[in-house]
């Protein structure tokens, strides 16, 4: 992929980032489509910690605004796969998610990877099986830095063979988007795990209102911008040292994002 497909924040963190990795810091698969992409900023209080998880969910859905499911993180017991879940068990509160973590069941050389849930909207993310597809289309590892970035094709969400197909052959559109970031992901159905932190996207502190904030992304508007909003108040709100239950690790503690639609 070429420097003109990205953002203008890509190009600024690739630059940064030269130094470290040498030419080419950004890791994308020979197979690239150059189509319509998402692509995904997150930055952290401090410095990203690889032996942590940090997920951003997609739901496939075509599922219009507000969406009437979406991911959400898992907070305490029962864990079910340890990282997220939905606001109900209708359909799949996500078809498939990008992972950044060195300690992941898919090892990569970004250190990012993508999973699709088998079975699509119908399937079950609480039995956390997961099918893996390799890496995103373009990603930039940290580096000892605090901000993740990816870019993801669309098509690499269609369904498996199968799979109920939500977009008729057509290219996805409305999809339900989160981000999670955890130091542990416990599967245990009844003890609770003192070191799990979580930060995802909106105020995760109790009564905030903004809890389980999800975003729907309309992939149809090429060129749009999703980001966090500027202050207290605004449903979009991202604020410092917000991690639940309690403030302790800048290393999660999401401050900032932004979901940019690419186009040709």
């Amino acid at each position: 992929m070429g420097t003109a497909r990205m953002s203008r924040w890509a190009a600024a963190l690739c630059a940064l980032a030269a130094a470290a990795l040498g030419p080419g810091c950004a890791r994308t698969p020979a197979n690239a489509s150059g189509g319509v992409r998402l692509a995904v900023t997150l930055r952290f209080a401090g410095a990203v910690n690889d032996s942590y998880q940090y997920f951003v969910l997609i739901r496939n859905a075509n599922d219009a605004p507000p969406g009437q499911n979406g991911p959400i993180p898992v907070i305490e017991p029962p864990y079910l796969n340890g990282f997220a879940t939905g606001e109900n068990t209708a359909t799949a509160a996500f078809t498939d998610f990008v992972e950044y973590s060195r300690v992941q069941r898919q090892a990569t050389s970004s250190g990012y990877a993508v999973y699709h849930l088998p079975g699509g909207p119908t399937g079950d993310p609480n039995r956390n099986v997961f099918s893996a597809r390799g890496e995103p289309d373009f990603a930039l590892p940290p580096v000892g830095g605090s901000t993740l970035y990816f870019e993801l094709d669309l098509s690499r969400l269609q369904p498996d063979p199968g799979d109920p197909d939500p977009n008729n052959g057509g290219t996805p559109r409305y999809l339900q988007v989160n981000a999670v970031a955890t130091t542990t992901t416990p599967n245990s159905p009844q003890t609770v795990d003192p070191a799990k932190l979580v930060d995802a996207f909106g105020d995760q502190r109790p009564g905030s209102g903004t809890f389980n904030a999800y975003l729907t992304v309309d992939a149809a508007q090429t060129g749009r911008i999703y980001q966090n909003g500027p202050g207290q108040g605004d449903p979009t709100f991202e604020p410092r040292g917000d991690t639940y239950p309690a403030d302790r690790d800048p290393a999660v503690d999401l401050i900032a994002w932004q979901v940019q639609v690419l186009g040709r």
